[in-house]
């Protein structure tokens, strides 16, 4: 594949001119061998859902979905369930994924080796003992910032790994770009949060801005988990009700969101920045992608005002 792009050379000789030239440099970008790709989100008390594609190179604007590939998903105590085709490489089934249930997913594309991956999908994390702070600091652009604690249990016999989310659940009024119209539409959006590390351990092991984390470094029965956001920006409808949403993850996702952001962190340019690469993590054998699993515990926040 060629990519031509059409630059300014400005020599040394025809500077003193005050002229300039235009040179056509042709980029020659190889392609690459195709690979399959296997995704999929294991949500507990939801159905099962597998997107099967391949790798796309730069001449592709999409990806290859896959609709003839041989999807199962197995467990221990479950009889094998086979996947049906749906649409744009998605794969489905009846089933509900149950916690604590741990799945193997298998992928036979035609031509291509069996690819698999294994996820187990977490028990739920209780959330107990919030506070809902009002005044809590105040942001550089002089606007209040609340922030709301609660407590979580940890089993430091076992892995255990969250991500915790403020969301708006409720009627939102949403522009529609191709009707250039407001919409009233029932859905939930995540607010914007922090969370700060000061001296916790715990945090100071993670990645700022994420607000993904493990028990790695916690060392007592129960940890106290602190959000910080513009209260102006989640109480500003009535008709949304916030609640606190802890999603009790498996390790495959926590490894992901943090390599993901390094990833994106690695694209941007500034000054006086190297190149860099980090590749997405992945846990599929004989291809690409992730396969992870999380279970929600949802908290409403009633403030009284």
């Amino acid at each position: 594949m060629k990519r031509i792009f059409y630059f300014t050379l400005l020599a040394y000789s025809l500077v003193l001119t005050g002229t300039s030239c235009h040179a056509l440099v042709e980029d020659e970008f190889p392609n690459y061998e195709t690979r399959p790709v296997l995704n999929a989100l294991l949500i507990a008390d939801s159905v099962f859902r597998v997107h099967v594609s391949l790798t796309a190179n730069l001449s592709d604007t999409t990806p290859k979905f896959v609709d003839n590939a041989f999807v199962i998903v197995e467990s221990e105590y479950f009889t094998t369930d086979t996947l049906n085709y749906t649409e744009e490489g998605f794969y489905c089934s009846r089933r509900t994924v149950k916690v604590g249930e741990t799945y193997t997913c298998k992928v036979i594309i035609p031509g291509y080796d069996q690819m698999s991956a294994t996820t187990t999908v977490p028990l739920p994390t209780s959330i107990d003992s919030v506070t809902f702070t009002d005044f809590a600091a105040i942001d550089e652009m002089g606007d209040k910032i609340s922030s709301i604690e609660f407590r979580i249990s940890n089993d430091n016999s076992d892995k255990q790994f969250w991500e915790v989310q403020l969301v708006k659940d409720g009627w939102m009024s949403k522009y529609n770009p191709q009707k250039q119209v407001f919409e009233d539409k029932y859905g939930a959006i995540p607010a914007y949060i922090y969370m700060l590390a000061g001296q916790d351990s715990v945090l100071l092991n993670e990645a700022n801005p994420l607000t993904c984390f493990s028990n790695i470094k916690m060392r007592k029965k129960f940890y106290k988990v602190r959000i910080y956001f513009n209260s102006r920006y989640v109480f500003d409808n009535a008709e949304a009700m916030p609640y606190i949403q802890l999603k009790s993850t498996d390790e495959s996702y926590y490894k992901y969101v943090k390599q993901y952001y390094l990833y994106e962190m690695a694209g941007e340019i500034n000054l006086g920045k190297g190149t860099q690469k980090y590749p997405l993590y992945s846990n599929v054998m004989n291809g690409l992608g992730v396969i992870s699993g999380y279970s929600i515990t949802r908290k409403e926040l009633i403030v009284s005002h």
